[in-house]
């Protein structure tokens, strides 16, 4: 071989690790996004459950969050059983957190498996992205339903729309404020 074949080879080599770094980078930067969207989800369908079928009128604050922590510690999987279970959510639904919970299961326990690849080649990297900002996207649609229902729910016991609207902005005012020590 000569020695512009072996150049050539090398920078062809450079370029390969340059590329599978940022498909890498890429990747793992959605897995995020993706794991964090999907952990919202799960927080949110926790206290959507807590609020539905455990929260009593005039239990207060304390015994509330006690719940809320309590079903907040079950596995995704567990708290949509529960909702299922307490007929929650209607059919289509259900079917869609069904979907996202296997999706999730493979996010976590079998992706890096089933798509090294993707490291290596743009199809394979641009078909596990896809699958990657479905799952994030399902999050948020499902998010946005069990916002709803949980909305339905609270104006039905006598919460108006307005006290809403003034609870979510005061709750995001100190999510927005510095800690002060």
């Amino acid at each position: 071989m000569a020695t512009e074949d072996i150049m050539n080879c090398y920078e062809n080599l450079s370029k390969n690790k340059e590329s599978a770094a940022w498909r890498l980078a890429e990747i793992t930067q959605r897995i995020g996004f993706t794991l964090w969207q999907i952990q919202e989800l799960e927080g949110v369908s926790a206290k959507y459950f807590v609020l539905v079928t455990l929260a009593k009128k005039g239990m207060g604050l304390a015994a509330g969050n006690v719940l809320d922590e309590k079903a907040k510690k079950k596995t995704f999987g567990a708290t949509i059983h529960q909702i299922a279970k307490a007929e929650l959510l209607s059919s289509e639904i259900q079917n869609r957190f069904a979907n996202l919970l296997a999706e999730r299961n493979w996010l976590v326990h079998r992706s890096r498996v089933d798509s090294r690849s993707a490291i290596h080649s743009d199809s394979e990297m641009q078909r596990l992205v896809d699958r990657l900002d479905k799952m994030a996207e399902e999050s948020l649609s499902l998010l946005r339903e069990i916002g709803a229902l949980s909305e339905v729910h609270v104006k039905k016991h006598g919460v108006s729309k307005e006290d809403i609207n003034k609870k979510a902005k005061e709750l995001l005012d100190q999510w927005h404020a510095p800690d002060l020590i």
